[in-house]
């Protein structure tokens, strides 16, 4: 599942300065130019003004099309308004930061300036219920299309827990689990059950078993499970002798953690799952058809 960048202790610096964080590993490839600096410091000023003042609208610009980290998790209308009304319960009224590079990364190298994130970690400033908060926290700052945005931290993920009472932790969601029938598929899924992680809510423990529906014993096999919104994923697949499952029979019970997004405002929490492949004790084999598989 993507996680927000971790935040190591900070060297906070006045607003509009700039101190770069450098490790041994770091390299000037990857420190902006001194014009992206200033562009940098003159829009993160209007990104906490913005939320400082109550413009929504501008705060919405800046968060531009995508929500970035590790990757890039393009906006839906419905995760951009979601993420909107979360900050404004709590919005950043000023940062003061240092560049962290924690992530030196091929990506970093093949990636052209103008598409580039740095994570800026230090102090910030939150207004809760008409206070002044200053607490350690880190924000992301990308470029696209000569411009730069900003992924706030995973406020979300705090304001999910207010969704999930003791009862619905302990309530069984197997309903919100699509399973992916092939025809023709020699398995299907049986006894499944899906409880929300209560260490992380944004993942599910699963447990399922497969029945096997021929007459062939079944010495291997493999399924994949992912998020509505193919977010997250997970792949399992075996060929160890405990796993075999005989004619007409049934399977150990598998307990897997599946991910159900990155974030709380992502929505949709629902999970799929689908057998991929099978291999029978005669040697003959069944794979999902790829039709299926390239239109995820």
């Amino acid at each position: 599942m993507r996680t927000a960048p971790s935040v190591a202790p900070q060297l906070a610096l006045a607003l509009g300065c700039f101190a770069v964080c450098v490790s041994a590993q770091t390299h000037n490839l990857y420190e902006p130019s001194e014009v992206l600096k200033l562009q940098l410091d003159a829009t993160l000023r209007t990104f906490t003004n913005a939320q400082a003042s109550g413009d929504w609208d501008t705060v919405a610009r800046l968060l531009g099309r995508y929500r970035r980290g590790a990757n890039y998790l393009a906006f839906t209308p419905s995760h951009r308004a979601c993420l909107i009304q979360v900050m404004k319960r709590t919005p950043i009224v000023s940062l003061t930061y240092a560049l962290e590079y924690k992530y030196i990364s091929s990506e970093l190298d093949m990636t052209p300036p103008e598409r580039r994130w740095w994570t800026l970690v230090g102090e910030a400033t939150f207004r809760k219920n008409g206070e002044d908060v200053k607490s350690k926290t880190s924000l992301v700052a990308y470029r696209d299309r000569g411009s730069w945005f900003f992924t706030p931290p995973p406020m979300d993920y705090a304001d999910a827990r207010s969704h999930f009472t003791a009862e619905l932790l302990k309530t069984d969601l197997a309903d919100q689990v699509v399973l992916l029938n092939h025809p023709g598929s020699p398995i299907e899924v049986a006894d499944l059950r899906s409880f929300v992680d209560p260490e992380n809510l944004l993942s599910r423990h699963v447990r399922l078993r497969l029945h096997n529906l021929t007459r062939k014993r079944i010495i291997g096999y493999g399924f994949n499970a992912y998020d509505a919104i193919n977010s997250g994923s997970m792949s399992f697949g075996t060929g160890a002798e405990r796993d075999w499952i005989e004619p007409n029979g049934y399977s150990r019970e598998f307990s897997e953690d599946i991910a159900v997004g990155g974030y709380w405002c992502e929505g949709n929490q629902t999970i799929k799952i689908e057998i991929d492949n099978v291999r029978f004790e005669d040697g003959t084999t069944w794979n999902v058809p790829l039709k299926r598989m390239r239109s995820r």
